[in-house]
């Protein structure tokens, strides 16, 4: 006789998920659309003249380049695959992660597919971790592949499958100062505007659906929050050229409040590569473990 699965309806994560892929889905995006998302993750906020290249395409000497964490919003075009099975309120999105084979244009087309990349078990009573990987490529046949956006989401009670358990690669940052700190503010209305590129979950706008859920107020989209850190490094590190940044990855601990001021620490660790974190005013962690690659000057 078969076991009964014991865990919660909507948190049955099994091992047969993985592989599972969407349909090729055609995508297509234009200037309006990398200039909004530009926006939504603090472009310009607070010296518009400062990152024309991402807020404008018709500046006389200046043209319109993409934030490289819009693959974010490009990937979503293909939600993950087997999560239409799990209950959306069981899930916390714990790590992202990008990789860019060429810049992403201001406008273009491509085709999306995501798939399962592997399910973790944390054991009975605990959560599973799935993480899917989303490749955007330049035409149906899939033989050139442009980028790569890849999450790993926990779903709370969803362990106890008999899966393989999660292996964490050591990480530590280095023993001095960060060579670069980047200090950006955030709107109070900016998880209204970032909503604005896709993601109108009621987390972000609706405050009494965010106090039902034990926050105080809507938080930020944790998306939001990456792709104010992908600005912050490229501040930093390239010489404000995105072209140059290939990929990021980070880990989400600690949500962010629309208004909150962000604080980016960096460390070159040279041969192109970086590690960072993000703290919020009280100097407490919302991203870790940190990688950055960026093409070298």
């Amino acid at each position: 006789m078969a076991m009964e699965d014991s865990r919660p309806v909507g948190a049955r994560v099994t091992e047969q998920m993985v592989g599972s892929s969407t349909a090729l889905t055609a995508v297509s995006w234009g200037e309006r659309e990398a200039i909004l998302y530009a926006l939504g993750v603090g472009a310009g906020l607070g010296a518009p003249e400062s990152e024309l290249h991402f807020t404008t395409e018709n500046t006389g000497g200046i043209d319109l380049k993409v934030v490289p964490s819009f693959i974010t919003i490009l990937a979503a075009a293909a939600p993950p695959p087997a999560l239409a099975e799990l209950d959306m309120g069981r899930f916390l999105h714990a790590e992202q992660r990008f990789e860019l084979f060429a810049p992403l244009p201001p406008k273009g087309s491509g085709f999306v597919r995501n798939r399962v990349d592997s399910v973790e078990d944390k054991g009975p009573g605990k959560g599973a971790i799935y993480r899917n990987i989303a490749t955007l490529y330049a035409d149906a046949d899939c033989e050139t592949a442009l980028a790569q956006s890849g999450a790993a989401i926990y779903v709370m009670g969803g362990g106890g499958f008999g899966g393989p358990r999660p292996a964490s690669a050591p990480y530590a940052l280095p023993d001095r100062a960060p060579d670069f700190t980047i200090v950006q503010e955030t709107r109070p209305e900016q998880a209204l505007l970032y909503r604005l590129s896709g993601d109108r979950h009621r987390l972000h706008s609706d405050p009494a659906f965010a106090r039902e859920r034990d926050f105080p107020r809507p938080i930020l989209h944790g998306l939001c929050t990456y792709g104010f850190a992908c600005r912050a490094l490229i501040a930093a590190v390239t010489g404000d050229d995105p072209d140059r940044l290939t990929s990021m990855t980070a880990r989400f601990v600690k949500p962010v409040y629309p208004g909150d001021t962000l604080n980016t620490q960096i460390w070159l660790s040279g041969n192109g590569k970086a590690q960072f974190r993000m703290l919020n005013e009280a100097g407490e962690s919302v991203l870790e473990r940190g990688n950055a690659e960026f093409r070298e000057a």
